[in-house]
């Protein structure tokens, strides 16, 4: 993974897990529904990211999470 977007991994990982809270869904949860294992999905949330997710993951989290994708994009205060 490129160290030149760390950031933009990093709030990718932070909106992943602050939509899969509001969900009620813990990460064996969102994991299940997405067909990956939850311990990829623990990597792509970890604040010290260190896995890039492929944009079909990225695809397949906001279809489980029932969020637009670029949601998990967006840089909010939340």
């Amino acid at each position: 993974m490129s160290n030149e977007f760390f950031d933009e991994y990093k709030n990718l990982g932070c909106n992943i897990a602050l939509y899969r809270k509001k969900a009620h869904l813990t990460q064996d949860g969102l994991a299940l529904k997405a067909n990956i294992s939850r311990g990829y999905l623990s990597q792509i949330e970890a604040e010290n990211v260190d896995k890039a997710p492929s944009l079909d993951i990225v695809f397949t989290l906001a279809k489980a999470l029932n969020v637009p994708v670029y949601k998990l994009f967006l840089y909010s205060d939340e």
